[in-house]
């Protein structure tokens, strides 16, 4: 009983003096707002006492494309493609609640129903009826769930480095997420996120560490700390992923395109292999050189892929 009672003041003195020490408080509501915004940044009222960050940009009159970003991340990892694709597509991309500037959820909810959703406001919000669904990692989840709740919305989905499959192989999260799902890191998390544990965890997510750039950095950084975002990423944690509707991912009747990076330590390029044999109309293309996040990592190759897939997908849907 005596060496319990030791052990939990000693730790008791640890995680003060940690706290003490190493806080990293939230960044500046306003600030990060006049930072990370641009003329075509826009606040939607979620009709909850939230406002969803969202990004109308490109060829209004071209098809829409709907960029939904993972876990952790924001809508600007979605820049690269938006300048690559939006001559000739309409680009949408928005901050899901947690995330860069949306910030939490006044509800409290972070399920996929909920994100699937906030999506549709920011469709409707835009006048799209239907769109191709684009999601990485955690957002790739959400966008082959919303297939299979709201197909009248989706004119096709695109996963990138997806998560969800279930596999033998099972996911090892980047560094950043293993400490979010721990019950030390859900209680350090929200107050203790230094640099260098992003830093990390986005080295961990590329193929090639010199293309994490230290502007990268300081965007994941600083949009994490975005009040009440840390806070969410641990109820996030908490929140059921329902893999049981895996079971229903062969009953999707849009086309599927599957995006991976082979050097994918994430997500591995097996679980790519495990959605193209449930969806019998996907195809799947990968990438030697990109890890789990291809959009950022090798943009090119993604936004001509994406280009042409779409472009035979629109082809074959006026015959």
């Amino acid at each position: 009983m005596k060496k319990t009672i030791h052990f939990i003041l000693l730790l008791l003195v640890v995680l003060g003096a940690a706290f003490f020490l190493f806080r990293t408080p939230d960044t500046d509501r306003d600030a990060m707002i006049a930072t990370y915004t641009n003329p075509s940044s826009r606040f939607l009222d979620d009709g909850h006492g939230g406002k969803i960050h969202y990004r109308d940009e490109g060829n209004k009159e071209g098809p829409a494309i709907l960029l939904i970003h993972g876990s952790n991340s924001m809508l600007q990892t979605w820049e690269p493609l938006v300048a690559l694709l939006g001559d000739k597509y309409h680009m949408i991309s928005l901050d899901l609640y947690g995330h860069g500037l949306t910030g939490p959820n006044p509800t409290g909810a972070y399920d996929a129903e909920t994100y699937i959703a906030e999506a549709v406001k920011v469709l409707d919000a835009v006048g799209i009826e239907r769109a191709y669904w684009v999601g990485n990692s955690m957002g790739g989840w959400l966008v082959w769930r919303a297939g299979l709740s709201v197909p009248e919305r989706t004119s096709g989905l695109v996963l990138i480095d997806a998560s969800g499959a279930q596999v033998a192989e099972k996911v090892k999260p980047y560094f950043g997420a293993r400490l979010a799902q721990s019950w030390f890191g859900q209680m350090l998390l929200p107050e203790i996120t230094p640099r260098f544990l992003v830093k990390l965890s986005l080295q961990e997510s590329v193929a090639h560490t010199e293309r994490v750039t230290d502007e990268m950095v300081d965007r994941y950084w600083e949009l994490l700390r975005f009040p009440g975002n840390r806070q969410a990423a641990v109820a996030r944690a908490n929140t059921p992923r329902e893999p049981e509707k895996w079971a229903e991912i062969g009953s999707l009747e849009m086309p599927v395109l599957l995006l991976w990076g082979e050097q994918d330590k994430v997500i591995p390029l097996s679980h790519a292999r495990a959605f193209a044999a449930a969806i019998p109309q996907s195809k799947l293309i990968s990438y030697a050189d990109a890890g789990h996040l291809p959009m950022e990592e090798t943009p090119e190759q993604v936004a001509r892929d994406i280009g042409a897939w779409i472009q035979a997908t629109d082809a074959a849907a006026a015959q």
